[in-house]
């Protein structure tokens, strides 16, 4: 019989398991979690990553006996030494060193922290997940790009055509069969990649290549440099990188139209005589503002977000900003304003002006048809002569949303064709294209398009026992949209707070996450598994709400997210759960499997780094960095005393949380020299691209 009883005698339930079963991996989950609906946690009767304290009572049971056998062979093993053995076979390690699979969940994210590297998955067509591995179409499950091997990164953004980068230094990468090759971009629609027969086998890029560099393993290759960056957007045409100091530069996401490059400019940098020693860089153009958006002393921009044809950009002053990328830019409202400022074409001999034009929605020019009793299809007014809507100098102009002047916007997000802004309040406002419930008005709401700015009321979306109902993140990708929202709800335990995730907008590959396939859904739905999520501390013995770290939307509609668990102080092995659901067709949801999630789901844990440029994932060879015995037996010491470890076998992806570390710089293509940035903070990140997914660690610059 085991009793809870004050005895000198006590023994830790938690290393004995670890004693009985070394080379079982563990997850670092020191939390029990339950949903809203869940009974109380009972902790007399569920386990718990506690330690407690035990004694052994005098009886003749079995139990009683094995026990007794079990800690005598212990202790005769570890008679030399009073410290406590967690794992023999570690003491018996010598140049050996151990397997992938006898490593923890802590010393797999450990090893991946000095390791580092980039693992992307999803469509391959223009080879932009696999650079190295051009004959693959698809690849099914992470797999490391080698080329990014030990390096971290500020940012990265996969589209299906062109990736691109941004490096420890600042300075942007491209890569992809659509940037070095522009004769192969084929303009099929996101929703119908990939259908053809062809494109369905997983090695068609070799048996029907795209173009006479198809085949082509082509690294990625520095083009904007020396401008600080520290964020990315990007379109199949453009690419727009926001620098530290607030400016917002634009290029094109295409190699051929970078040319040809411009002079360097005058700089800060005594080192390069004030600019005069700088390289020349590819062809760019920097954002203004309009005269009427103009920004106040100190007032810079500080993020931006990109859609299928507009950007939005905020300043650190909570000002949202909006700019047309071609003429379909407010189609369906989705710029918050009319009027916009193109620019006319330049030549040697006439510099570039500003022509001020209107972008009318188009449901509101066809009820001005109407009105005039015109028949036949609405016409836009004719546009003035301009820049091609490819050219990077289409528009240059950011302009105030007008609806937005008053508001002091803390958050912006842009979809393909609508937009999201949150208050610093917890408010959120919407705009943009409807036809599918994206930007969450309700089903009363029966309009193809909302102009402007309206209110999201999302206290409707919970029961009238929820009060003080606040919205702390917004994120918009493709035709969706979704909230992350705090309540405080009254039970019979009394006021506890909630935090849930909602979702609106286009379901039919399951994106809403809500066990359904709609096609439309105008009024926000809980996202099952991820919302009202509760998790029992034993720090302060109550339960907690679990929050969403991150959440990323790509297109035309796979979501990634990443729950924030509770982290115990000094302690840097505990991981943070990830979770994937919604379109799959090309497999960038990592399963391995190519049908659709309407729930989500947990990722296997990420493969060994690929071991050389070309090779399939499958083939590789478990990668070990070498450990000292001494110090893994600490490491593992400090996850045991910690509660990280529980007796409950796993096997899941977790990233792993903010540290510091050295980092490389990626090679440039005239200088093999190897760099190293110092004590750089990293952590590790997952973010949704189009048709694709990428796992990178992310520089805090």
């Amino acid at each position: 019989m085991i009793r809870i009883n004050p005895s000198p005698y006590r023994f830790n339930l938690h290393r004995l398991q670890h004693l009985a079963s070394p080379s079982r991996s563990r997850p670092p989950h020191h939390l029990h979690r339950q949903h809203h609906h869940s009974a109380p946690h009972n902790r007399s009767s569920s386990p718990r990553p506690l330690q407690p304290s035990v004694a052994l009572v005098a009886t003749t049971t079995t139990a009683t006996l094995a026990l007794a056998l079990l800690l005598s062979s212990l202790s005769s093993s570890s008679s030399s030494s009073s410290s406590p053995i967690h794992n023999d076979e570690s003491r018996s390690i010598n140049a050996k060193q151990p397997a992938t699979s006898d490593l923890t969940q802590q010393e797999k994210m450990r090893q991946r922290a000095s390791l580092q590297g980039v693992y992307a998955w999803g469509s391959n067509r223009y080879n932009v997940v696999a650079p190295d591995a051009p004959q693959i179409t698809f690849v099914k499950s992470p797999r490391s790009i080698p080329y990014f091997d030990q390096v971290a990164l500020r940012d990265i953004v996969l589209e299906e055509k062109h990736g691109v980068a941004v490096d420890a230094n600042g300075d942007v990468l491209q890569w992809g069969l659509g940037f070095f090759d522009s004769t192969c971009r084929h303009p099929t629609p996101i929703e119908d990649i990939p259908l053809g027969r062809r494109r369905e086998k997983s090695f068609s890029n070799e048996k029907s290549p795209m173009g006479p560099m198809a085949l082509q393993p082509l690294p990625p290759v520095h083009t904007l440099k020396g401008k600080n960056i520290v964020k990315l957007a990007a379109t199949e045409e453009k690419v727009f990188a926001l620098s530290k100091d607030g400016k917002v530069y634009v290029f094109s996401a295409i190699r051929s139209l970078q040319l040809p490059t411009k002079p360097p400019v005058w700089s800060l940098n005594p080192l390069s005589l004030f600019g005069a020693l700088d390289p020349p860089t590819i062809d760019h153009e920097v954002l203004t503002l309009s005269a009427s958006s103009s920004l106040a002393r100190g007032e810079v921009i500080a993020d931006i977000s990109a859609g299928q044809s507009h950007l939005l950009a905020l300043t650190s002053r909570g000002k949202a900003l909006s700019m047309p990328l071609d003429a379909s830019a407010n189609a369906f409202g989705q710029l918050g304003a009319r009027k916009v400022f193109l620019n006319s074409p330049t030549n040697s001999n006439q510099a570039a002006t500003l022509v001020e034009t209107t972008f009318e929605p188009r449901m509101l020019q066809e009820l001005e048809d109407i009105a005039e009793g015109s028949s036949g299809k609405a016409m836009q007014p004719p546009l003035p002569l301009t820049e091609p809507p490819s050219s990077i100098r289409y528009c240059t102009t950011l302009r105030e949303v007008p609806a937005l002047r008053s508001v002091k916007i803390a958050q912006i997000s842009a979809g393909s064709e609508h937009s999201l802004a949150r208050t610093c309040d917890g408010r959120v406002l919407g705009w943009g294209r409807h036809t599918h419930g994206q930007v969450g008005l309700g089903s009363n709401l029966a309009l193809e398009c909302v102009p402007v700015p309206s209110e999201i009321v999302l206290s409707k979306c919970f029961p009238n026992s929820s009060s003080d109902v606040r919205c702390t993140d917004i994120a918009a990708g493709g035709d969706n949209s979704f909230f992350m929202t705090t309540r405080r709800e009254a039970g019979s335990g009394g006021v506890t707070e909630k935090i849930d995730l909602l979702a609106a907008g286009k379901g039919q590959w399951g994106t809403l996450g809500n066990a359904m396939w709609s096609q439309v859904q105008s009024q926000p739905v809980r996202v099952k598994t991820v919302s009202g999520l509760m998790e029992y501390s034993e720090a302060t013995n109550k339960t907690h709400p679990v929050p969403v770290y991150s959440l990323s939307i790509g297109r035309p509609g796979h979501c990634a997210l990443v729950l924030d668990t509770v982290e115990a102080a000094g302690h840097a092995a505990f991981g943070r759960d990830v979770m994937m659901w919604g379109a799959n067709a090309a497999f960038q949801l990592g399963t391995g499997r190519r049908s659709n999630l309407a729930v989500p789901q947990h990722l296997k844990p990420l493969p060994p780094l690929t071991a050389s440029a070309g090779d399939d994932q499958a083939e590789q060879q478990p990668q070990i960095t070498a450990v000292d015995p001494q110090e893994q037996e600490k490491l593992r010491e400090a996850d045991l005393n910690s509660g990280a470890l529980t007796h409950m076998p796993h096997n899941r992806l977790q990233l792993a949380s903010k540290s510091r570390a050295d980092t490389r710089l990626p090679q440039t293509t005239d200088d093999a020299t190897v760099r190293t940035k110092k004590n750089v903070l990293i952590e590790e990140t997952v973010k949704a691209g189009t048709v694709s997914s990428v796992v990178y660690w992310k520089i805090h610059a």
